[in-house]
């Protein structure tokens, strides 16, 4: 089957199910690598009609037009319809052509450029858009899975790696399960990886945290040349015993400003004793050291002179203040990470620098809304990534303003990620309940902050990753908003928040 293909010229290939997620992509992917390409769905309706027109895709939509697959030459089957047998008799009875799946697409599709893989528990999606951001501007072709989702799934990456471009830059999620990340990064052909840090999450009450960052280190075992974060020592830590020539590190060298770190406590991997912190930046994130002889690796890429939105950008020699169109300690680190994977494709510097300011941000990430009254919508929905934000906002606020926040999450970790999350809402003036989960971590702990509980918080409306309702976020920032003044900073966190909360807003724009 497959020298068929290949010896073929513009093979006419018809890809069933094309218009979902990894039909699609298939379907993209094998125009590009030159065949004739049908898309044939029951669907008419998908956000991908749209993309696969733009790129002179044939399609057969609400029906599987026999004609269409008589002429083929090679049939495609997204991997829902596998097991479909009612379809594919249909279509062995119309054709004698091949029967294939995403696994032959993959094998047949060849990556041919240089691959960038980015993984890590908060700053992934962030760090993908700005190294990307940079790439463009510097000229280079950088292919898009033109999804309304992350990569978290092994297919999505593998496939966009395979798209038309001159490098590939990915998000590499997990959901804390072995060999998810290590699959995922071969079948993608990653040979730079990225870690951006490691923090507890993806973890239920039976979750183990040293398992998760052994998930996390799979990337170790697959990328030629790896960029890690020199202030996390769960993430320094994986790279003992390694070849220190294939790492490049990143890192925060001082702060101007005064900041709640938030900080937590590390044991040193080699003696397990608690680590001897000098600086803590956020969370465990910090310098740091221990008397065995563990410590912070020396930094290639670095920010000094931090002040609020400021910071200077150190790589070798080069040097030049940056100024962040997205505050907060966090969003350094994204502009490190993806600075330091420019550096290592050769990038120049004042492209890198001219990337990183011009960066306007990711919709969902600190996503800000103005109706009279100042929102911002973040998709933080763990203990660290509700910390990075809170931290950034308490930087930036009043002293005669509130900070109001809506909270939407229920945790991947269970009731000990949500009561963590509370604990650290205690810095806030007012919490708004959206979610059920929030509502019970507030009845096991004692918090200073005023609490407005809604009467649809009562209910647990979680699905997957998803803590609250279209309803319950829609009463509560009702609440939020009504409650705030002119000068006051409404935050609505969590994947709910993100999800809703534009629509919501848009009708007291109106």
């Amino acid at each position: 089957m497959k020298s068929n293909f290949i010896k073929k010229k513009n093979p006419k290939i018809v890809v069933i199910g094309g218009c979902g997620t990894v039909g699609s992509l298939m379907a993209r992917v094998l125009k590009d690598y030159g065949a004739d390409v049908v898309v044939s769905d029951l669907s008419t309706d998908s956000p991908q009609i749209e993309i696969l027109k733009k790129e002179g895709i044939y399609l057969n939509l609400g029906e599987h037009d026999e004609d269409i697959l008589k002429d083929a030459d090679i049939i495609v089957l997204a991997p829902s319809l596998l097991n479909n047998s009612k379809l594919i008799d249909k279509i062995e009875k119309s054709t004698e052509a091949d029967i294939i799946s995403v696994d032959e697409v993959l094998e047949i599709c060849e990556i041919d450029k240089p691959v960038i893989g980015i993984t890590g528990t908060n700053g992934k999606t962030t760090t993908t858009w700005m190294l990307k951001h940079i790439l463009k501007g510097a000229g280079y072709k950088v292919p898009e899975h033109g999804l309304n989702i992350q990569g978290n799934t092994e297919l999505i990456p593998s496939l966009q790696a395979r798209l038309d471009g001159d490098v590939a830059v990915l998000e590499i999620g997990t959901f804390g399960n072995p060999n998810e990340i290590k699959k995922s990064a071969v079948n993608s052909g990653v040979n730079i990886g990225i870690i951006t840090n490691i923090s507890k999450d993806h973890l239920d009450n039976s979750g183990n945290f040293l398992d998760y960052i052994q998930c996390k280190g799979e990337m170790i075992d697959v990328a030629d040349l790896l960029i890690l974060n020199a202030d996390d020592p769960v993430i320094a830590c994986l790279e003992i015993g390694k070849n220190p020539d294939n790492s490049l590190f990143f890192g925060i060298d001082d702060l101007n400003i005064v900041v709640n770190a938030y900080p937590e406590k590390r044991n040193c991997p080699l003696c397990k004793k608690n680590l001897k912190y000098l600086k803590h930046y956020l969370g465990h994130l910090g310098v740091y050291g221990c008397k065995c002889g563990f410590r912070r690796p020396d930094v290639h890429v670095k920010a000094s002179d931090i002040e609020d939105d400021q910071f200077t950008l150190i790589m070798g020699s080069n040097k030049a203040r940056i100024k962040l169109k997205n505050k907060g300690i966090h969003n350094i680190y994204n502009a490190l990470a993806a600075a330091c994977g420019a550096m290592a494709l050769n990038i120049d510097f004042d492209d890198i620098t001219k990337g990183i300011e011009s960066f306007e941000g990711v919709k969902g990430r600190f996503e800000e809304f103005s109706i009279g009254k100042r929102i911002i919508v973040d998709f933080a929905h763990n203990p660290a990534g509700v910390k990075a934000i809170i931290q950034a906002l308490l930087l930036e606020k009043p002293a005669s303003s509130k900070l109001i926040v809506v909270n939407t999450i229920s945790s991947e970790s269970g009731i000990e990620g949500d009561i963590e999350i509370a604990k650290i809402l205690n810095d806030v003036d007012t919490i708004v309940v959206a979610s059920n989960a929030s509502r019970n971590a507030l009845m096991e702990i004692e918090i200073d902050s005023e609490v407005t509980l809604t009467e649809s918080s009562k209910k647990s409306s979680k699905i997957g990753t998803l803590g609250a309702s279209r309803d319950q976020v829609e009463e509560s920032l009702e609440k939020a908003i009504s409650a705030a003044d002119e000068n006051d900073i409404i935050l609505v966190i969590g994947e709910g928040g993100v999800k809703y909360s534009a629509e919501i807003i848009k009708k007291f724009k109106d």
